[in-house]
């Protein structure tokens, strides 16, 4: 009996490619057995790849480095496969923007957030979805441009996007930095308002990668067969015409192969929508060029030194054929 590939994603649409593959019979005509495994954190994909419980995983490229450098407290033979999506994460504040629209750089953001920050009454409490993602990347980036410290002036916190909402529902939280569906998901509810996010900030970033364990990579066969399979999906998701089918089959409980998201925010989000910060799928191998801004971050904020820098540069060099017998099991 063959063993199915697990591939790990969380309740977000940049994991489409990866739903619809299974559900469009792309994998499948690929040669692939998939299971995919809905985890409720970050930090479950980065323990699920660095303790083979996963082979593959849709994961933003911070979290997916620090696992590959032993951070999760065991050595991974983990390696990118390719890119998954750009851009789409939102930067969002609880009650009314003491503005109109996004906030601009410099001295008119700042006072903004100083009008803002007298209706909380205290420090600010934001959120992200792991200390080692580019949403804590793209808020640092954010508060900079309209000069706020993040050391100083805001109190971190970290929770899964799916938990966001209730959060601020709540109050437990002032704001957040959230991947798609969730930002236009608080939007549209009422619970908070834009000041920017990625098309703000860094314009077409990417922003989910997919990797895979040593022990999928062990077979170059099945290396190929996964990224093509992920080059048809992600041609598929590409499509403004594929939006509404794509948003339904997001929204579909977990049981019967979606992600339980919430409609109308994904329909938004997704390519052809109408929200300010959609996401793009976007294939291909990884390049240098995607990462330099993301390590250049981590290494300014001590997450690696000098040595490691040199070293994630390399990680994302193509892996070489070698065919295992680990194939005849995987395929």
């Amino acid at each position: 009996m063959n063993t199915p590939l697990r591939i790990g994603v969380l309740k977000l649409a940049d994991s489409a490619p990866v739903i619809m593959g299974q559900q469009q019979g792309i994998f499948a005509r690929h040669g692939l057995e998939i299971e995919i495994v809905v985890s409720p954190s970050w930090a479950n994909i980065a323990d699920g790849l660095a303790w083979n419980r996963l082979d593959a995983a849709v994961i933003f490229a911070p979290l997916a480095m620090m696992t590959a450098l032993g951070r999760r407290g065991h050595d991974t033979g983990l390696r990118p496969l390719g890119r998954i999506s750009r851009g789409g994460n939102t930067i969002m504040l609880r009650g009314a923007n003491p503005v109109e629209g996004a906030w601009n750089a410099g001295s008119p953001g700042r006072q903004a957030f100083d009008l803002w920050a007298m209706t909380i009454g205290r420090k600010p409490r934001i959120a992200v979805v792991h200390m080692y993602s580019t949403h804590l990347l793209i808020l640092r980036r954010f508060l900079k441009m309209i000069d706020v410290s993040m050391e100083d002036e805001i109190d971190l916190s970290v929770m899964p996007p799916t938990d966001m909402i209730q959060a601020l529902a709540e109050n437990a939280i002032d704001g957040g930095c959230v991947g798609p569906p969730w930002g236009i998901e608080a939007e549209q509810r009422g619970l908070a308002f834009r000041v920017g996010g990625s098309a703000t900030v860094l314009p077409d970033h990417v922003e989910k990668i997919i990797v895979a364990s040593g022990k999928l990579l062990s077979c170059d066969a099945t290396g190929r067969r996964m990224s093509h399979a992920l080059r048809d999906a992600i041609a598929f998701c590409q499509q403004p015409g594929h939006r509404a089918d794509i948003a339904r089959a997001l929204a579909a409980p977990v049981a019967d192969g979606g992600l339980t998201l919430p409609l109308a925010a994904t329909e938004a989000i997704l390519p052809g929508g109408d929200a300010r910060e959609c996401v793009t799928f976007a294939g291909g191998s990884l390049l240098p060029s995607d990462l330099d801004w993301i390590i250049s971050d981590m290494t300014a904020l001590g997450w690696v030194d000098n040595a490691e820098h040199q070293m994630l540069m390399r990680w994302i060099a193509p892996v070489p054929a070698n065919p295992a017998p680990a194939c005849a099991r995987l395929l």
